[in-house]
């Protein structure tokens, strides 16, 4: 069993670093070096890719936020709305983020983008990309454990101010190492366009379903569930299913 810690802010020096902040904005750091990285090894330009990152970072952003407001704490959010724009406190949902950075990717595609790659093989080389940033954006999560799960005594359980209970950050950062190794080894493979969106959305999507239903219910910050199921999980059967018909397609 894990023992308890929590750090939510460091000090180095006179200057507060925001630990979930800082895990966020690091992972962004390794997604934006992997998307340069593979672009260059497929002969394409790298400020393309950089110029997206940018847009689809603060579609990303603000989708996340939007998200998370509507869906998980809306009454919190209406007593307190200068909570909005603290982010650094955590509060960012992952499937509103992959809405709103889709969104800005759309809107830089459609008026902004004059070269017009291959829509699926810029989505594969996004996806390659984002699997290793968003593991070490999840490192932040399980810092200050936003994300708590129910009761548990196994190994993997970190020993909570109430009860042990697992975290739900550190049970999804194992869940994707598998992913993130698969991808290394496809990297070089000879594949249609496509599949590496389609694997990782079908992935995560199950992923994150079946995870939902060890998040914890008995704490005052408990996700909303809406009839037994957590929005989360409505957008992961979405992104399943997508991306099953998406690597069919390609079969």
């Amino acid at each position: 069993m894990i023992p308890w810690f929590q750090y939510t802010v460091v000090y180095i020096g006179p200057i507060p670093i925001q630990v979930w902040g800082f895990f966020v904005a690091l992972g962004m750091v390794v997604s934006i070096l992997l998307l340069r990285n593979m672009a260059k090894q497929q002969g394409l330009r790298p400020e393309l890719f950089l110029d997206y990152a940018v847009w689809m970072i603060i579609g990303g952003i603000i989708g996340a936020r939007l998200f998370h407001i509507v869906f998980y704490e809306p009454m919190f959010f209406l007593s307190n709305p200068i909570e909005v724009f603290k982010i650094w406190h955590g509060g960012l949902s992952s499937f509103g983020g992959l809405t709103g950075a889709a969104v800005a990717f759309y809107v830089y595609r459609r008026w902004k983008d004059t070269q017009k790659l291959p829509l699926l093989q810029m989505t594969d080389i996004l996806s390659f990309a984002a699997i290793y940033g968003w593991i070490v954006g999840r490192i932040g999560c399980f810092m200050i454990h936003d994300h708590l799960g129910k009761p548990c005594n196994c190994f993997l359980a970190i020993n909570g101010p109430d009860q042990p209970r697992l975290d739900m950050a550190l049970v999804e950062i194992i869940s994707l190492l598998p992913l993130a190794v698969l991808f290394l080894f496809l990297r070089k493979k000879q594949l249609s366009h496509g599949v590496f969106t389609g694997i990782l959305f079908v992935y995560y999507g199950v992923l994150r379903f079946i995870l939902d239903f060890y998040r914890a219910i008995d704490i005052a910050a408990a996700d909303a569930r809406y009839f037994g199921l957590t929005p989360g999980q409505y957008f992961a059967i979405l992104l399943s299913v997508f991306g099953l018909w998406l690597l069919r397609k390609k079969k």
